[in-house]
């Protein structure tokens, strides 16, 4: 196994990947395994390079040194000076030996120098004018030994003279740096002053703080768990408040065992060394996270995993009819994480907790999270369960209740409704599924902790709140028009577009703002090439212009567009359906609001 070059801690040169750029940087670590090195770059970029990719820095100091303008015209004013096609009686006296010593550093010794006479014949160079360089030399050479040693003269004088400028510019500068240093700690050592200091407010608490997160951890799983239980009924009514419910129908130890299955084969293809890398966002201890991106790669494997069970006529529909047990075993499980992820927070250290993190409130902690990022490793457990556990099992969930639908009304292909509500739902995760770089600088990955709002959300939440949609189709068929089929489709259609181009331009910002694509981007679709921001209070900027110049939140606009179109293909026979149109209306209301309430916190950014 080849060793390493460089230590943990050498400071060296490191290429920018897709460029040809070299940026100092810091050795952290060595992976002898994938021949990696972990470096930090000065702006507290994080990332793994090949060794063939970092340079030692004496290589770069010495090409700066050999090309500095100073020595350059140090070694023309001697050439000049030593001109070989000049009499002996016209050298200067600092060029009058034959023989001059040059010492080698490196042995200690002194080697002599034989300098052999070159004749002016011997070169004819023209330049692109016609002009021969020699014949000028040659007049040079005629003109008066008198002129010659005069110019020789005032060339050394403007050469001291440059070196004593030079002295006093460098002299200048450092004193101006003293004094800067000396004045910004004068200032830091003197006392606040009480009518200049501008406060930041605290964040407000979310939910209504204690109160509102306990009632909340308490109310949603049998929230859902009665969602859940009505849309499968025929007769489904929200007046019916008291179900007959029986342990049997909350708990199946089986059930339990399948499930957790699931969600082992979910991480293993979430470990999956396929995808790329991508970096989240700047944390307040300078580091950058570091995320694979392989969702889409997931869903494939499951896609296959399912036709493969089909074509051995394996039934899914298990699922379906297990549909409530399955909700409970997944409600335990994130019950049984949020647990684990906020008793491993004691050991966190301040950097690495929440807004939420920080309050001091014990259910305020437990239910919006307390560590931001806590992870296993490199299995990181937040960005697992909102990627691969929510969104693949949404879309596992939505297939089989088409399956359920076809056998129970006995149909031999889903019904336009069915179609169309999988394949909004569909293409909503595949576009997050592709983008998921941009899910980095989401709110809820780059802000909120990991508690039991996300570990109940990703885990629950989304595979079966967000199927009700299709839940509600299996019991109670719904035929549609063709002019009200291309009337929602045409209503999607309006939102993803403007849903995907709002957040493609949201997350180019915040990575580059200065990124030419965007420019590109805007004139695609008509809009101004000028991206205009202003600043905000917390230090942030806030785009003003684009899609972000029509409405405050263009991107939740679209969002909202697209869930009223998913809950029209149901009809209008029931409300049950349209639970997630009020829903996610409600929730992107909420987040408009922290706008307002979040203003000053540093924490938080403005364009979510």
């Amino acid at each position: 196994m080849p060793s390493r070059k460089f230590n943990n801690g050498d400071k060296a040169m490191g290429k920018w990947p897709g460029s040809s750029l070299y940026f100092e940087i810091r050795i952290v670590s060595f992976d002898s395994s994938k021949q990696l090195y972990s470096v930090v770059f000065k702006d507290g970029t994080d990332m793994e390079l090949k060794e063939s990719d970092i340079r030692s820095l004496n290589i770069f100091r010495s090409k700066k040194g050999s090309t500095s303008p100073s020595r350059r015209s140090r070694s023309r004013s001697r050439t000049r000076s030593r001109s070989p096609a000049r009499s002996p009686g016209r050298t200067p006296k600092s060029a009058k030996k034959s023989s001059p010593a040059v010492r080698d550093s490196r042995k200690g010794e002194y080697l002599k120098v034989q300098l052999t006479p070159l004749k002016l014949e011997d070169f004819n160079v023209v330049t692109r004018n016609g002009d021969n360089i020699n014949a000028r030399n040659v007049e040079l050479d005629e003109k008066p030994a008198a002129d010659r040693a005069e110019e020789e003269v005032e060339i050394e004088e403007m050469q001291v003279k440059n070196e004593k400028v030079l002295h006093y510019v460098r002299r200048k500068q450092y004193f101006a740096d003293y004094e800067r240093k000396a004045i910004h700690q004068e200032f830091i050592s003197k006392p606040a002053v009480a009518e200049k200091i501008v406060p930041v407010e605290k964040p407000m608490i979310e939910f209504g703080g204690a109160v509102g997160a306990g009632l909340l951890t308490l109310s949603m799983p049998p929230l859902l768990y009665y969602l859940v239980y009505m849309s499968g009924q025929k007769d489904a009514a929200l007046s019916n408040f008291y179900p007959s419910w029986t342990f049997s129908d909350l708990w199946d130890s089986t059930v339990f065992g399948y499930y957790a299955l699931w969600i082992l084969l979910l991480a293993l293809l979430y470990l999956f060394p396929i995808g790329t890398i991508s970096h989240g966002v700047l944390l307040a201890n300078g580091k950058r996270l570091s995320y694979r991106s392989n969702g889409l790669f997931s869903l494939f494997l499951i896609g296959l995993l399912v036709a493969e069970l089909i074509y051995q006529r394996i039934s899914l529909l298990y699922v379906y009819d297990h549909l409530r047990q399955f909700v409970s075993s997944a409600t335990v499980l994130s019950v049984i994480l949020s647990v684990f992820v906020f008793v491993r927070s004691r050991r966190a250290t301040q950097e690495e907790l929440s807004v939420a993190g920080k309050s001091g409130n014990f259910i305020y902690a437990f239910f919006m999270g307390r560590e931001l990022n806590p992870h296993i490793g490199k299995f990181d457990l937040k960005y697992f369960t909102a990627v691969h556990a929510a969104l693949i099992g949404w879309v596992f969930i939505n297939f089989i209740l088409l399956l359920a639908e076809m056998k129970t009304q006995e149909l031999e292909s889903p019904s336009p409704s069915m179609i169309l509500v999988n394949s909004f739902q569909l293409l909503y995760v595949l576009h997050a599924l592709w983008n998921q770089d941009g899910m980095l600088t989401s709110l809820d990955i780059a802000h909120d902790g990991f508690g039991f709002m996300l570990a109940f959300g990703n885990l629950v939440w989304v595979p079966f709140a967000y199927t009700l949609q299709a839940a509600y189709l299996v019991r109670h068929p719904v035929e549609i028009s063709r002019i009200v089929l291309g009337a929602i489709v045409a209503m999607n259609t309006l939102g993803y577009v403007i849903f995907r181009n709002a957040n493609k331009q949201k997350n180019a910002y915040r990575k580059n703002p200065q990124d030419p694509r965007l420019s590109l981007v805007l004139i695609e679709y008509s809009l101004s090439t000028d991206l205009k921001s202003i600043p905000t209070s917390c230090g942030s900027k806030l785009l003003v212009s684009g899609w972000w110049g029509f409405v405050r939140h263009p991107n939740y606009v679209g969002d909202i567009i697209m869930a009223w179109a998913w809950c029209l293909p149901c009809g209008f026979n029931h409300v049950l359906p349209y639970f997630y149109g009020f829903f996610l209306t409600g929730l992107l209301l909420h987040r408009h609001s922290l706008n307002y309430k979040y203003c000053n916190c540093q924490e938080f950014d403005t364009n979510i």
